[in-house]
Formats: C-alpha cells, structure tokens, sequence
C-alpha cells in the first residue's frame, strides 16, 4: 500500500501548476482537482478520502522542506 501512494503522489505532482513572477517560478500546493485527474485515469486501489489525506500531507512537507 505504501508503494502505491508513494507513486500516486510522485505521479500527481507531475501535473503540479506553477506560479511565475519576476523572481522565479513557485510551485503551487495540489488541488483536488489534480488527484482526479489521475485517479479517473487510474482507477484507485484504496477509498479517494484515504488518498486525499495522504497525497494532501505529502505535499503539504514537500512544499515546507522547499521553503528552507
């Protein structure tokens, strides 16, 4: 299981947006919206609530450790 939301994560912040200004570009936190969009094409292993938590934790240390 941990395999599978580890790449479920790697896999959605492939389709991460961006936010551009003069001072480079920042990477913006994930939507719901981006989950969907790989789940609908990859059907999921586990209930969408569980993948939610997990994906939207990861990303959340993911954007913390890139602010140090």
């Amino acid at each position: 299981m941990t395999d599978y939301l580890l790449n479920t994560f790697r896999n959605i912040t492939r389709g991460r947006r961006f936010i551009a200004t003069m001072a480079g570009a920042f990477p913006l936190p994930l939507s719901a919206r981006e989950i969907s969009d790989w789940l609908e094409a990859h059907p999921p292993a586990m209930p969408r609530a569980e993948i939610d938590e997990v994906v939207f934790t990861l990303d959340a240390l993911c954007l913390e450790n890139q602010e140090d």
